[in-house]
Order: structure tokens, then sequence, then C-alpha cells
């Protein structure tokens, strides 16, 4: 078995160990998240910084996410501001911008990483979630970082915690979707893929995009959900897969389902209720911002079977690396 599926399948494993760093957290520090926070990370931690931001503002604080690369070179087109706290994300903590970033803007510093590392130790205060992973790819890591800031989010505004042991329960269920995964894989040779989200599922559809293009090293793309109408929608017809993040439709998700039907593609549903899709994906109900952890394992999962329907190990993508430094 790839060392991806079995990190996959560890996103319920994850949480609770994300619970556990969150608990350690608030014991050790006296410490509360500011109301304006910049966050900043690359690749899949960047998608990451991109829900959590919008978390920030959804509960009533300031959030904005920025790439650490234009944070280094380009911040002066950013709304930044004066930030409380800069949030630098990195798995390994050993990213060579993430690192730098840390140190571009003059306030606190706050490192999110699975391992003691060069960014914690730069950092004023930490959350070092052991969600290892053996794969290049981030994977279940992604959600368990997610979770541990998220509670420190919701305790430092005032706000009621998520119960760990019912979300990880959640993403086990979710998990048992990988199946009827496969099976749409397998039955459906798709040329292209592209995913949609609004809100803070759409930080959830640039990870599956990015996913896709390391575990299968295939064309992918992602779209808030309804811009795609205005011109993307070209790219759509009978080889494509359109994957629908959606937490609970109303009547524009079930035209846009017919719409790219009618352009001969077909699409994936995953969400509360089905929009007359080709397939469908129900995931119970969870409160936003907290639901990004019941899409994640979907995307991941039809990452990795499509990746070993094209012969791939995902384990390791052809010109990737675990640690990205220069």
């Amino acid at each position: 078995m790839h060392a991806t599926l079995r990190e996959i399948r560890k996103t319920p494993e994850g949480i609770m160990k994300a619970q556990e760093t969150f608990e350690e957290f608030v014991t050790r520090h006296d410490f509360r998240l500011p109301r304006e926070v910049v966050y900043t990370g690359c690749g899949s931690s960047h998608f990451l910084a991109k829900p959590l931001a919008m978390a920030t503002t959804r509960l009533g604080g300031r959030g904005l996410s920025v790439p650490c690369s234009e944070l280094l070179y380009a911040k002066e087109n950013y709304p930044i501001g004066e930030p409380e706290l800069l949030v630098a994300i990195s798995r390994s903590g050993e990213t060579t911008e993430a690192i730098n970033a840390l140190e571009s803007l003059n306030t606190k510093r706050f490192a999110i990483t699975a391992y003691e590392s060069t960014l914690s130790r730069k950092a004023d205060y930490s959350l070092i979630v052991p969600a290892h992973e053996e794969s290049v790819v981030m994977t279940h890591s992604f959600s368990a970082f997610y979770f541990a800031y998220l509670q420190l989010l919701l305790s430092s505004f005032g706000e009621e915690t998520y119960d760990a042991v019912f979300v990880s329960e959640l993403t086990g269920e979710v998990l048992k979707s990988e199946d009827y995964i496969r099976e749409i894989v397998d039955g459906f040779d798709f040329r292209n893929v592209i995913f949609l989200g609004s809100g803070i599922l759409y930080p959830v559809a640039l990870e599956a995009m990015l996913k896709m293009k390391e575990m299968a090293i295939f064309w992918s793309e992602a779209y808030q959900t309804f811009e795609v109408r205005h011109g993307f929608k070209s790219i759509a017809d009978e080889g494509t897969l359109v994957v629908l993040l959606v937490e609970k439709p109303f009547d524009w998700h079930e035209k846009l389902t017919k719409e790219f039907q009618g352009q001969g593609a077909k699409v994936l549903t995953v969400g509360r209720e089905d929009t007359g899709a080709d397939y469908f994906i129900e995931v119970p109900r969870l409160s936003p911002p907290g639901n990004l952890f019941l899409y994640t394992p979907v995307i991941q999962l039809l990452a990795y079977y499509k990746a070993v329907k094209r012969g791939l190990n995902p384990d390791n993508p052809r010109f990737l690396s675990k640690v990205v430094k220069w």
C-alpha cells in the first residue's frame, strides 16, 4: 500500500493529535490570538493559509493570506496594514520561503508545523502538530494543522470549540466513500478535472487542483463556483469531470450542474445534498468554518486513485521533494 493512502486514512487520527496539540498549547501559554492576522505559506500551506484567514474574518477579526514569496518580494501590493501577528505554515518547518517570510513583518510571529524546526524556533509561538507523513504530498496534516489552529482561534475569540472526537468520527464517515471514489475513477477516464467551491470551500478546490497535479501529474483547474461560467467553462467537454464542493446547494448549483452536463461533462457533487449530478458523495453536517474537514479526504482520495489509474507512484511525484529549500 502506498504511504499516501495510509496517510489519507489517518485523517481522524490527525484530528485527535491536533486536539492534543491545542490543549497542550493553551496549558503552556497565556496567549490569545489577536484580531489582525496575516497568514503565509507555500503550495498546500498557502492554500491552508487561505481558509485560516477566512475563518479569522468570519469570526470577527481580519485575516489576510499572502504567499511567502509575495510577502518577501511584493508585499507593497497587498493590504497588509499593521497586523498584530504573522502566521507562517510549513509542514517540515524548513521551507526556505517560509523561514524568510517569518521575518518579513515587524510583528509577533507564529509557526504551524509538524516538527520542532527552524521555523518553530524562530517564532514567538508555535503549534507543532505531529501529523507526520512519509509521502512528498501533504494529506492528513492539512486537516490536522487547520483543526489545531481553528480550535485556538475559536478559544481566543471566546467561541465554543469543536468536539474533537465528534469531528474525528465524521471524517471517518467521509472516508467510507473511498470505494465509491475508486469506482468513479475506474469507470470514467476523464481527461481533465475542474474543482469548484465557494467561501471556505474555494481553498479546498485549490488544494484539490494541486493534489491532482502533484499525485497524478494531471490537468486540473479550480475556480470559485459560479465564476467558472464567465469564460472558464469553455474547457469542459465529454472528457471533463467537474467536482462541485458545496455545503447546502440551492437552485444555482442545480443549474450549473445541468449546464456542464449539457456540454458533455460529468459532475461529482460533494456536499449535504445532490444537485442532479452524475455522482454524489454526501458529507455530514458540520458548521463552518469546520466543514472543511469533511471535504479534504474526498479530494485527496480522488487524486490518489487517478494517480494509481495512470500507473504513477503518488508517494514520490516527479520533480518534487518533501522539503523545498533554495
